[in-house]
């Protein structure tokens, strides 16, 4: 199968306010950003992490940052990697994105679940 790499990624700083991520999320019609430190992902925030993690709990949207609700435990690909590997990794950890790295660890794209659909040619269409 094919190496997939997909360059645009949405990035957040850790000591961002969720109200910025959230907004930031909301003008590139993303459902995350990958949070970097250095160039290199620390960890992800989801809509998902906001909804559960913010939203459900009712906490203060003046003064939680990204790092207290991003999703710390963070799988990444590497840049080039097969489209079969991985859509197998998405799988066994039940994701749907997939930050990639380069050699020096440095975020250098994103593959996510949609990306790998259309690329096998299943479109779909959202309201």
């Amino acid at each position: 199968m094919r190496r997939i790499t997909k360059k645009k990624v949405v990035t957040a700083n850790p000591d961002d306010s969720v109200v910025k991520a959230a907004r930031l999320m909301n003008s590139k019609r993303v459902g995350s950003v990958v949070v970097v430190r250095n160039k290199k992902p620390i960890g992800i925030l989801t809509d998902r992490d906001i909804a559960l993690r913010v939203v459900a709990k009712k906490a203060d949207l003046d003064s939680t940052l990204v790092k207290d609700v991003m999703t710390k435990k963070l799988i990444t690909g590497k840049e080039g990697q097969r489209a079969a590997e991985l859509a197998k990794v998405m799988h066994q950890y039940g994701i749907r994105r997939i930050p990639t790295v380069n050699k020096k660890g440095e975020l250098s794209g994103i593959i996510t679940l949609d990306d790998l659909l259309y690329m096998i040619g299943l479109r779909f269409r959202y309201s």
